[in-house]
């Protein structure tokens, strides 16, 4: 059975997106820049520092399309999406905003032909590698390695880590890689300031995860699948994200230790404000309408860390709260 909630008259380019879901690679890629940019003031090679932003991004399509891949097969997004179109086919904002339907699902795609681009994405990838490797040794393959094991078999048999209720902690350690190794591999040192970062990029991401599986809570236990959600229902689930929204920003208050720039890291707080209310409001459609707003606080902290970087070094340095 195939949904038709694609558009007929989609363009080439919204089709192409439809299939690889090139907006929701965007936090990865960024991710994985905050890293990088944090690192040039170590003088790292140019070709590394571009090359490993580039591999990010193939994966991140990799994995969003075995994702995809694999959640056809399982038949959640089937269900998700059945009820995705009947509640906002009456709103085309919201229909606009979100993903309309598996590929697989609706026969953009057949599965031989996936199977095809996920080995040509997965070969690109490994072959794009291999500077990076020789440049930063065995701990790129390492990292490497653990970050591709966890977010391919974040969907995929036999552990599938999103239907066993440990999706959240996945995305949250993935998303804390993609920050802290590449900063690492370009190096090979760290600092408690890139693991803040990298640490509240993760925890923010992960909500991201949060809310995102509350919208498709029916399909998930339709399936038999596990979430934070699943686990203590939709109204239980609230308070551990505003508790893990505050930490988060807890952690962005720490981080202005460092340079009194990162208060530009609470500029996003205007976002969670209006999050908050539709949380609190439960008013129609709300767990819908409340995900692009923890889309936008992970990608503007992002941004903003990478502002705040560019700012720092337009000045000569950071501004530190005290000096000895």
């Amino acid at each position: 059975m195939m949904t038709e909630y694609v558009s007929e008259n989609a363009s080439l380019l919204r089709k192409i997106n439809l299939v690889f879901r090139f907006s929701y690679t965007l936090p990865f890629f960024v991710a994985s820049l905050c890293g990088v940019l944090f690192a040039l003031s170590y003088d790292p090679p140019t070709y590394v520092a571009v090359l490993i932003p580039t591999i990010v991004l193939i994966l991140a399509v990799f994995v969003n399309f075995s994702n995809d891949y694999f959640d056809h097969g399982s038949g959640v997004d089937m269900m998700r999406f059945e009820t995705l179109k009947e509640e906002t086919t009456d709103d085309e904002g919201l229909k606009k905003l979100y993903w309309e339907g598996n590929q697989f699902d609706t026969g953009m795609v057949s599965e031989n032909q996936g199977k095809v681009i996920m080995a040509v994405l997965a070969v690109i990838a490994v072959v794009m590698a291999v500077p990076v490797i020789l440049y930063g040794g065995w701990g790129v393959v390492f990292f490497g390695t653990i970050g591709l094991f966890i977010t391919y078999f974040y969907t995929a048999p036999p552990i599938n880590f999103g239907g066993r209720g440990m999706g959240e902690l996945v995305v949250g350690i993935s998303f804390f890689m993609m920050v802290f190794c590449s900063f690492y591999v370009l190096t090979g040192t760290y600092t408690l300031e890139i693991i803040l970062f990298s640490l509240m990029v993760g925890i923010i991401v992960g909500l991201m995860r949060t809310v995102d599986s509350m919208s498709a809570q029916e399909a998930h236990i339709k399936n038999h699948e596990m979430s934070i959600s699943v686990y203590l229902g939709i109204d239980g689930t609230i308070p551990v994200i505003k508790a893990v929204v505050i930490i988060a920003y807890v952690i962005a208050v720490c981080m202005i230790y460092f340079n009194l720039l990162y208060v530009l890291l609470l500029l996003t707080i205007p976002l969670m404000v209006k999050a908050w209310a539709l949380m609190n409001e439960k008013k129609s459609r709300w767990e819908f309408k409340v995900i692009p707003y923890f889309f936008g606080l992970s990608l503007f902290t992002e941004i903003l860390f990478m502002v705040t970087i560019g700012m720092t070094a337009l000045i000569g340095g950071p501004i530190v709260m005290l000096s000895f």
